[in-house]
Parts: structure tokens; C-alpha cells; sequence
């Protein structure tokens, strides 16, 4: 049965959760045991194919939906599978790629074979002994002039979120994006980087290989984050980042190998 259709006087029953809704001088309150919970199974209602195979194409050995619009400067590998979305201007897409529907690939953007933009994340609580899953209803972003290396996974924001990957970001192959995420300008991830759910990142931040940041963290401006490193804490002001928790050591851009100079442009 259909939510909507749910709805009873002043209670409304959704899969043994009780809601009930108190008219409080014109406005309605919501209460509910587990707010969580319910919020997860509300967002059944709202699901949707974000990969439609019965509008779908095959275009050049690429299946592409029906609306998409493939500018002639773009070049689309073979294997490639493309729901209905927006690309820019001098796009690669190399072979065996998913874009899921929803997504905006920018101008002069590079993704290379295997990789997933809008994966579906796994967000789930426990109703008694049923997991419920959180419809993943949001989209990815990925600004003009980023390189998307091999193997790497992308997912699209959660709820109504985008997940946005800066301009001028490049990423080295199997990296992994949680939903949500705000990746700032110029950042650089190493391979096999692992960002967890709805962390943000400043500007011109760099990430070592096989570093980790768990949900929600924030990344100051210019953070570099060591190979390895897990990141506990936000980071307050630039400076690399090492270690297990990780934590500030001196500034070590000399010795560090694989770090770009950054010049600061002038004001």
C-alpha cells in the first residue's frame, strides 16, 4: 500500500512504526519512537530508477538514455552505460563507465574506464531485525576539468544532496566517494583514497595513498593528509596530516615526495 494512502484521522502506521501528527495552533507535529527510522521508510515513497534500460539506446556499442545529449566534442568508449544526465563541452569517457541519472559531468572532463559516477550508497538501520535502507534520491556534481582515474566510485547525495567534486580535482584510480561529499578546488587524491558520507574539503587539498576520512569530517583549505593516515578530527588551518589517528606535524613539503608546489594566486 502506498503511504500517502495510509493516512487515518491522526495516526498513520507505516511498516509497524506509529506516527502520530498533534494540531498545535495550525501546525502539524510529527512525532515518532524513532525518527530515524522513519525518515528511511519514508523515503520509499520517493524512489526512483535511476537507471531506466526501457528508454535507454545503444548508441556506437553505448547504452544511453533517450534524452541525454551527447555534445560532438565528447568521446564515449565502448561498454559505457549513461542514464539521463548533462555533459559538457570536450568530455572523455573511456570504456565500461556508469553514469548514473541525474548527473552533471562539466566541460573538458576526463573519466577513465570502469568507474561509476551516482553509485547508490548503503545507508541502513535496524527495525527489530529487518534493515531499512535510506532511498539514495540526490546527484553528483564533477565541475569542469577533473581527471577521474580507473576504478573509482562516486556516489550520489543521499536525500536531496549533491555530491560535488570541485574544479580542477583529480583523482588516481580506485578511489572512493561517500555520498554527499563537498570536494573543494584543485584537490588531488592518490589511489584507493576512502572519503566516507558528506565530508567537505577545502581548496587545493591533497590526499597520500590509501588515506581515510570518516563521514562528516571538514578539511581546512591546503590540508595535506598523509599516505595511510586516518583522519579523526576536522582540520582547523592547513598543514599535513599523518599518522593513526592523524594528527599536525611540522610542514614537510620538502622531504615529501609527490606533492606538488602550489603557487597562491595574486589577489
Amino acid at each position: 500500500m502506498n503511504i500517502r494512502d495510509r493516512w487515518s484521522g491522526k495516526i498513520n502506521c507505516i511498516n509497524d512504526v506509529i506516527v502520530s501528527v498533534v494540531d498545535l495552533e495550525g501546525v502539524d507535529l510529527i512525532h515518532c519512537e524513532n525518527p530515524q527510522l522513519t525518515f528511511y521508510q519514508l523515503s520509499s515513497a520517493f524512489k526512483e530508477n535511476y537507471l531506466d534500460y526501457s528508454v535507454m539506446e545503444l548508441r556506437d556499442g553505448v547504452y544511453i538514455h533517450r534524452d541525454t545529449v551527447v555534445p560532438g566534442s565528447c568521446t564515449i568508449g565502448p561498454g559505457c552505460i549513461i542514464g539521463a544526465c548533462r555533459i559538457g563541452d570536450d568530455v572523455r569517457i573511456e570504456a565500461n563507465c556508469v553514469i548514473y541519472a541525474k548527473s552533471v559531468i562539466g566541460s573538458r572532463v576526463v573519466i577513465e574506464p570502469g568507474s561509476v559516477i551516482g553509485a547508490t550508497g548503503v545507508m541502513w538501520v535496524w527495525n527489530r531485525s529487518e534493515k531499512v535502507f535510506l532511498e539514495q534520491l540526490g546527484n553528483v556534481h564533477i565541475e569542469d576539468d577533473c581527471f577521474i582515474g580507473s576504478n573509482i566510485s562516486i556516489v550520489r547525495g543521499s536525500a536531496n544532496e549533491t555530491t560535488v567534486i570541485g574544479k580542477g580535482t583529480s583523482m588516481a584510480h580506485g578511489t572512493m566517494i561517500g555520498h554527499g561529499c563537498q570536494i573543494g578546488r584543485n584537490n588531488h587524491f592518490a589511489n584507493n583514497v576512502s572519503l566516507g558520507g558528506s565530508v567537505v574539503t577545502g581548496d587545493n587539498c591533497f590526499f597520500g595513498a590509501g588515506s581515510i576520512v570518516p563521514p562528516g569530517k571538514k578539511l581546512a583549505d591546503e590540508t595535506i593528509v598523509g599516505a595511510g593516515a586516518v583522519i579523526t578530527k576536522n582540520t582547523e588551518k592547513a598543514g599535513i596530516y599523518a599518522g593513526v589517528p592523524a594528527t599536525r606535524v611540522d610542514d614537510l613539503r620538502k622531504t615529501i615526495s609527490g606533492i606538488p608546489k602550489w603557487e597562491r594566486e595574486a589577489d
